[in-house]
């Protein structure tokens, strides 16, 4: 029977993990987003050889910069919303187990009143 109380409250956290949209991957303190795909990997320089060689790594850089932002706005909104459910859960299993707690306690304060110490095994 007090698997009950404690299994309950737990059960909005479990499904709003389970089924959460955004959720990312949380693995050896590190976090990384499901849904931004792969991060782009930076140019490793502008080329200085000669005119040519720079317009065309510049057009490099370029295109790094535009993927890299668009990345850089998916990782922190799926983080933000990460944060949110995880927030919320945990604050709805945490409510569940007062009530719980708050339950019993009355329970206990109720059978005081109906029976005496000597009933209650005091």
């Amino acid at each position: 029977m007090a698997c009950r109380y404690i299994l309950l409250p737990l059960l909005p956290l479990i499904m709003i993990v389970a089924t959460g949209a955004e959720a990312g991957t949380l693995a050896n303190n590190s976090w990384t987003p499901s849904n931004c795909g792969i991060a782009p990997t930076a140019p490793l320089g502008l080329d200085l050889r000669n005119l040519d060689a720079y317009n065309h790594s510049v057009e490099g850089v370029n295109n790094y910069r535009k993927n890299n932002h668009t990345y850089v706005n998916c990782l922190v909104q799926e983080a933000n919303s990460d944060i949110q459910t995880i927030t919320k859960s945990a604050k709805t299993a945490q409510q569940g187990l007062l009530e719980a707690d708050n339950k019993i306690l009355a329970d206990e304060k109720a059978a005081e009143k109906k029976f005496d110490d000597k009933q209650l095994g005091k």
